[in-house]
């Protein structure tokens, strides 16, 4: 009797384990992000362009690449460059690049556990985070990153969002310097992979 009864606590006990993590690993429906900036994922041009223009952002000066809008403006309370990828002329990724900008680490560094700290109180904490010692000069170089990824229980689709903080060469000219910043980029990774197949 008491073997029987020992055996039924254990198949309950693994039964909560498995479904702790089961439910861990996943992100009920309505807790996945939505879009970005205020854009809904698969948002035409003229859509995103509109909505951006009567929010008051700028749009980018430079050239951009193809299927890529660019404006400025603020995201999460910084100047950021704002750029929206899409495919088929859907919208699937949105990031706000060169945010906090500073020849110092600690404005920066400080926007990013901001940014950080209010994602980890919406979706709870990030899956992956890491902090990376390269400091060493050349190129772009990735100091900390948090990321989350995220099924919706409803459709199974992938969503992620990826903070990260850099450190980077700028040059004007024949003069160059140090620069730290934040990029920020929500992906509907399962929307991108629809669009791209849809594509060819």
């Amino acid at each position: 009797m008491n073997t029987t009864k020992t055996f039924y606590l254990l198949i309950v006990l693994v039964l909560l384990a498995v479904s702790d993590v089961t439910f861990f690993g996943i992100v009920r429906a309505g807790e996945v992000p939505d879009g970005f900036a205020g854009i809904p994922w698969g948002a035409n041009t003229n859509q995103i362009t509109k909505a951006m223009r009567e929010r008051g952002y700028k749009e980018f000066t430079g050239e951009p690449k193809p299927g890529e809008l660019k404006f400025d403006g603020d995201f999460a309370g910084v100047p950021c460059l704002l750029l929206f990828d899409l495919t088929a002329n859907s919208f699937y990724s949105g990031s706000a690049d060169y945010c906090a900008k500073s020849p110092y680490r600690q404005f920066p560094q400080s926007h990013f556990e901001t940014v950080v700290n209010k994602l980890n109180a919406k979706y709870g904490p990030p899956q992956n985070r890491k902090s990376f010692v390269n400091e060493n000069g050349g190129g772009a170089e990735l100091l900390e990153k948090a990321q989350w990824t995220f099924v919706d229980s409803d459709t199974s689709d992938n969503y992620s969002i990826d903070v990260l903080l850099f450190r980077s060469s700028f040059f004007d000219g024949m003069h160059g310097s140090i620069q730290y910043f934040v990029s920020i980029t929500y992906q509907a990774d399962s929307l991108k992979k629809n669009l791209e197949m849809k594509e060819f």
